[in-house]
């Protein structure tokens, strides 16, 4: 079984590169993609320790873009760390994030919400910071109790603070990982739309841009909509993907390797590459 769909301390996840390769040899996976969002931080070392530890790694990401006033999360799989231009393109999401950061921080305080930007910076860890991370203070800090409470009222579509994203389309995302080498996936797809309309005119645009692949294996689908998927992906010719999206306790009871993911997946996206070169 593989997990290509993990997040790490570098993102929003709970443990290091390190410790999460190592929970992944303990939990029996055969490969694993660290995908954290909008960073490649903690690649280098999850592959180190994946190299000592014997199990297949690939570098992974997972782009955060905007569509019709939703959500759209792209993988993108076998990145080239060493791409100057991938560099660029991820120091103006960064940028573009903390811009984002500030308003919601402002916007919080108009409801007596107090959190400064340097305490949000200490909770982050890692260089990516974000909304579970902004969450977590409000939970420490005794603002609210609950996190399903916070994106409803607060941090979700639709919420007090919420700030769209706004830079970042899913076609361009499509194309970065594209530009860069490697094999961009849809993440997700019933958490876009469960329009299977809405959802193929998505997929046939972001065709257009370089997408190879869609997230069918995944923690939460039950069985008759990986079937689901599946045969969507196979309408619209592309590979499947799938992960756990495990980020660690705070999450539900999502374990790594959660999915259910074969071994023929990663197998096929390695063929996809190879008959690139």
């Amino acid at each position: 079984m593989i997990d290509l769909h993990l997040h790490t301390t570098a993102s929003d996840g709970e443990l290091t590169p390190t410790r999460l390769v190592e929970a992944a040899v303990e939990r029996g996976m055969e490969a694993i993609s660290i995908t954290d969002h909008d960073t490649v931080g903690g690649l280098a070392e999850g592959r180190k320790r994946a190299q000592e530890l014997g199990i297949e790694f690939i570098n992974g990401i997972e782009l955060s873009s905007e569509w019709m006033g939703r959500e759209v999360h792209i993988l993108g799989y076998f990145i080239d760390l060493e791409d100057p231009k991938l560099q660029g393109e991820l120091a103006k999401i960064k940028e573009a994030r903390d811009r984002r950061n500030i308003k919601i921080l402002e916007k919080l305080r108009e409801y007596k919400i107090d959190i400064g930007l340097e305490e949000l910076r200490e909770e982050a860890g890692g260089e990516i910071m974000g909304r579970a991370h902004i969450a977590s203070l409000m939970m420490k800090k005794g603002y609210v109790y609950s996190k399903g409470e916070i994106f409803k009222r607060y941090l979700g579509i639709g919420g007090v603070a919420y700030v769209p994203k706004g830079d970042l389309s899913p076609e361009r995302a499509v194309e970065i990982i594209r530009e860069n080498g490697g094999i961009a996936s849809l993440a997700h797809p019933k958490y876009i739309s469960e329009d299977e309309v809405r959802l193929t005119e998505l997929i046939n645009d972001l065709k257009k841009s370089g997408l190879e692949a869609m997230e069918v294996y995944y923690s939460s689908f039950s069985l008759r909509e990986v079937l689901k998927y599946k045969k969507l992906a196979k309408k619209m010719e592309l590979l499947l993907t799938g992960g756990s999206d495990y980020h660690g306790g705070s999450k539900g009871n999502i374990e790594i390797g959660d999915g259910g993911v074969p071994m023929e997946v990663y197998t096929h996206l390695r063929e996809l590459l190879k008959g690139r070169s």
